[in-house]
């Protein structure tokens, strides 16, 4: 027997060991009994709610890690890049003006102001129009709108008031006192509160509009009720009287959630 014999043997040997199976092909009753099957477990087993899910799993936190999370949320929202830019740029005011100042007073007076505009800005820049998809975010958040916006206000205003209190006292030097620490404290907050106030009643645009206004006239007008320096008539009297303006303004944004649970 030759050798492409034996091969061609072989190969037919080889062949009979394979069977071949062909799977029948399935019938239109089949395909729609297997479609409703299919149907029956999906009824069965409820779909996962995740938004349940994040909440049972926020509650199940302490009071502690819950304010803690909601700080760090907007921390990330503001960026550490703008505290610091912020921050350096409040300092180059303060060294700029204290060093070309002829006096405390003047140089103080020309500080505040300088400053209270710095805190428009940051408060224009923190609720500034965002995208839709950041606005999604905050809206499927656990943590209500307003909260996270006041939080976010919480931030702005703490930072520059850190900031404020001792930076006045390079501008005044020696002559610094607990009065000027409060002449420095309540116009940054006053505006702040403006700001965030008018922002969150009106929108940016307008909120903005309404602060720039509000500094302009009291930077222009000779009679200045928000820049009081320790010496003037009524300081104590007219600060007292701003600060209490300050918190009922603040206190309206209770309001509008009250009000915006009501309509609902």
């Amino acid at each position: 027997m030759s050798e492409n014999q034996e091969l061609s043997r072989l190969e037919k040997e080889w062949k009979t060991h394979f069977d071949r199976f062909t799977a029948p092909e399935p019938t239109r009753e089949m395909t729609l009994d297997l479609i409703q099957k299919i149907k029956n477990i999906e009824q069965e087993q409820s779909p996962i709610d995740l938004r349940l899910e994040l909440e049972t799993t926020q509650n199940s936190l302490s009071t502690r890690s819950k304010i803690v999370n909601m700080f760090l949320s907007q921390w990330n929202f503001y960026g550490t890049t703008s505290w610091l830019l912020t921050g350096l740029l409040m300092i180059a005011i303060t060294f700029t003006i204290s060093e070309n100042s002829a006096d405390a007073m003047t140089g103080f007076s020309s500080w505040i102001k300088w400053i209270t505009l710095l805190v428009i800005g940051v408060i224009g820049y923190s609720f500034r129009p965002k995208n839709e998809g950041n606005e999604i975010i905050e809206s499927l958040s656990y943590y209500p709108v307003i909260q996270q916006i006041f939080t976010r206000f919480m931030f702005v205003m703490g930072f520059q008031l850190v900031l404020t209190l001792p930076l006045s006292l390079f501008v005044v030097g020696k002559e610094g006192t607990i009065l000027y620490l409060v002449s420095s404290f309540i116009p940054v907050f006053f505006f702040g509160v403006i700001g965030f106030v008018t922002i969150f009643w009106l929108g940016q645009k307008i909120g903005l509009s309404i602060t720039l206004f509000i500094w302009f006239s009291q930077v222009l007008l000779k009679k200045k009720l928000l820049f009081q320096a320790p010496g003037d008539d009524y300081f104590l009297t007219v600060n007292m009287i701003i600060l209490g303006i300050s918190i009922l303004l603040l206190s309206s944004v209770v309001l509008k959630r009250r009000f915006s649970v009501n309509l609902k």
